[in-house]
């Protein structure tokens, strides 16, 4: 086997990572992925952060949350503020190393 073929048998395989990692249900969808790189970034981002970050509604949101947390990506709590509450979405251990994962696949692709 040649260089070349080696070359590309590794971006296959890599594609088929990236593939199987997007593939799992909590990260099927482009706003979970949105949420989760935005909270990795930033740790923590507040309901209406997100809200303006994704452009959708307040329900959809909240079900894109759910299933980010119903799989351990991120938390939320609700904080008394002076403004009065507000939902604070956090990422968690598990959150960051699914981001890590993703952005090392995206990272090896790049470079071929």
């Amino acid at each position: 086997m040649n260089d070349v073929n080696v070359r590309e048998g590794s971006r296959d395989e890599e594609l088929k990572l990236l593939g199987e990692k997007i593939n799992e249900p909590a990260l099927r969808s482009s706003i979970r992925i949105l949420i989760l790189i935005s909270l990795a970034l930033n740790n923590r981002l507040t309901f209406t952060d997100l809200l303006e970050l994704t452009g959708v509604g307040k329900g959809s949101l909240s079900n894109h949350l759910d299933k980010l947390e119903a799989a351990g990506l991120v938390e939320s709590k609700i904080v008394r503020t002076f403004g009065g509450y507000r939902m604070i979405v956090s990422i968690t251990t598990k959150g960051k190393e699914a981001y890590m994962s993703l952005i090392g696949i995206l990272n090896q692709l790049s470079k071929r």
